[in-house]
């Protein structure tokens, strides 16, 4: 029988998520410790162990009916070029517009490269469509530079292509990169920063870029830029300490979730969350579930576990099972399915 082993893109979900052990012991005076996490770090291993559970059920079927590897080489056509440039233009546009509809380009531009930096001009890249704003629907391709750029890392790294396809898609990463470095600047936005951090990282040791200056030139203008931005935005607080903050908000807030949270949103929080900006678009009514309690729980549940919790109550640890499942799948596929290749950065950053 095959040793099992944890594949890379859940190795590091895996990971990500035991970072909450250490975190549940971390204090800081900015986060009260009056509020006891006891039962949310208990949760929280529990939703772990479900998906390790679903990650061993996966492998074992998946060992079954384990094809074997063609080494298929991959041919993309001018419309996939196209399309993906005009993802990263209209992504762009809306990166730009959604503050220029508020605040005027001199206006902008001079607060940002002032002295006096206030990130309060981000108000206006946050403000929703009942405020005046871009409508949920549309705000959605703001990501898209940063979609196509993890998808064309992707599929440079684990898909065989001619020469010609290579440059082409190295030429779009570098593209889609520079509109990333225009959202940053619009939405002074660390989490697109750290997407960016993470698969390069990745690609540094798996491809073993660690002595190539040029990689390191990236990761360090990134995370210097994501330092930048926290302290300016959290009065002088790091990137690092940011990160811990993060975390142990994270927890607290999945506390009081659990000790206040009584009506569920049943999928609208995680697998289903995209047709609550489809309905807003459309006029649709929304659930009156939906409506009620998701305004004031959505912001503070900060991550996974809180939106599983959010949705299904204590059934959540399904989802975490169901994660285990499609890491497997992902990182099984990846170098036989092109599909699995172009999300798998996509899917690293989600799960990060």
């Amino acid at each position: 029988m095959k040793k099992i082993q944890f594949n890379n893109i859940y190795f590091y979900f895996f990971c990500s998520q035991l970072i909450f052990l250490p975190i549940y012991f971390y204090h800081t005076p900015l986060i009260s410790d009056t509020i006891n996490t006891n039962k949310a770090i208990w949760m929280h291993l529990i939703g772990i162990f479900w998906s390790v559970v679903g990650y061993v059920t996966a492998y074992f079927a998946s060992s079954l009916l384990m094809k074997k590897n063609e080494d298929r080489q991959y041919h993309f056509k001018n419309i996939f070029y196209v399309c993906s440039y005009l993802f990263i233009i209209v992504g762009s546009i809306v990166n730009i517009l959604q503050v220029f509809l508020f605040v005027s380009p001199i206006e902008y531009m001079s607060i940002i490269f002032s002295s006096g930096f206030d990130t309060g001009i981000r108000n206006a890249y946050l403000l929703s469509s009942d405020e005046g704003g871009l409508p949920g629907i549309i705000k959605m391709f703001a990501y898209a530079p940063l979609s196509i750029y993890l998808m064309s890392l992707g599929l440079l790294s684990f898909t065989t292509l001619d020469e010609a396809d290579t440059y082409k898609l190295k030429v779009l990463s570098v593209v889609a990169l520079a509109a990333i470095v225009i959202k940053v600047f619009f939405s002074l936005d660390r989490l697109t920063i750290l997407a960016v951090l993470a698969a390069n990282i990745f690609l540094g040791f798996k491809k073993g870029y660690m002595k190539n200056i040029r990689y390191w030139i990236l990761i360090v203008f990134f995370f210097f830029l994501a330092d930048y931005l926290s302290t300016k935005r959290l009065e002088e607080i790091g990137i690092i300490n940011f990160t811990l903050i993060y975390f142990k908000l994270g927890l607290v807030n999945f506390q009081l979730m659990l000790d206040t949270c009584y009506q569920h949103n049943y999928g609208f929080s995680t697998i289903l969350a995209p047709l609550y900006f489809i309905f807003k678009f459309l006029n649709f009514p929304l659930p009156d579930f939906f409506e009620i309690h998701t305004a004031w729980e959505w912001n503070p549940a900060q991550y996974f576990t809180s939106y599983a919790f959010q949705d299904f109550g204590y059934f959540y640890f399904i989802l975490f099972y169901i994660v285990g499942i499609l890491l497997c799948l992902i990182d099984n596929q990846v170098k036989k399915n092109i599909y699995a290749s172009a999300i798998y950065f996509i899917v690293l950053y989600g799960v990060l």
